[in-house]
């Protein structure tokens, strides 16, 4: 029987050795965009910063438009499980804890983390180039929903409520608006003030009664008019 140490000493397959080298570029590349810029995240510069020849990153990624692409995948990720478990809180859980829990599993782990920096700074630099723009713009819309649904999912008792996918976008812009405050220093004492109020708002929120809008009434058709 072959044992593990035997196995791992076998040299890497050539699918193996493409996936390490272009997990290196996509590490070098979230360096150099947190180091510098969008501008200045050039291939050439990515590529020095990975160990690698312009050519291989071309082989790897083609363009810039699709390493940012994949930077952006990177950096955002999905929130993990901890201990085998769904870092999101259990519909099941109290109020106050699903709500204090949904905002701490976005702060931890989309937006408190340096990765976060690293994807505004292709959402910001992206502006100025249309191939680029138009993709984040797709990946953000994918986001979106995606956090809309374990949003409905954490907080049922918000099914059919007015104007919910506002009050969601809310929810999300506030988070983001703490991240890119981070752009200046960080301020712990203020972001966990900031974020337990904003887990208090989600929390009244659901307990406001959802009142259902009447439907119109019908128009009743015109009897037919006896004659004498």
């Amino acid at each position: 029987m072959t044992s593990v140490g035997a196995r791992r000493s076998q040299p890497l397959s050539h699918a193996e050795r493409s996936a390490a080298t272009r997990a290196q570029i996509l590490d070098a590349g979230i360096k150099v965009m947190r180091a510098n810029s969008f501008r200045a995240a050039s291939m050439f510069e990515v590529a020095k910063a990975a160990g690698v020849t312009p050519g291989a990153l071309q082989h790897h990624f083609g363009s810039k438009a699709e390493l940012m692409m994949h930077l952006l995948e990177r950096a955002i990720g999905s929130i993990p499980e901890r201990d085998g478990r769904s870092a999101w809180p259990k519909p099941t859980d109290s109020l106050s804890r699903r709500a204090s829990g949904f905002v701490q599993a976005l702060w931890a782990y989309s937006y408190e983390p340096p990765r976060f920096l690293v994807a505004w700074g292709i959402y910001f630099g992206s502006a100025g180039d249309p191939e680029t723009l138009k993709r984040v713009v797709a990946m953000r819309a994918r986001l979106r929903v995606t956090l809309h649904n374990h949003f409905i999912r954490t907080f049922p008792e918000l099914a059919g409520a007015p104007r919910l996918e506002a009050f969601i976008d809310l929810v999300l812009s506030s988070l983001r608006g703490i991240g890119v405050v981070r752009l200046f220093g960080p301020a712990p004492q203020s972001c966990a003030a900031q974020l337990a109020e904003l887990a208090a708002v989600i929390a009244w929120r659901c307990r406001q009664p959802i009142k259902k809008t009447n439907k119109p009434a019908t128009a009743k058709r015109p009897g037919r008019r006896r004659t004498a």
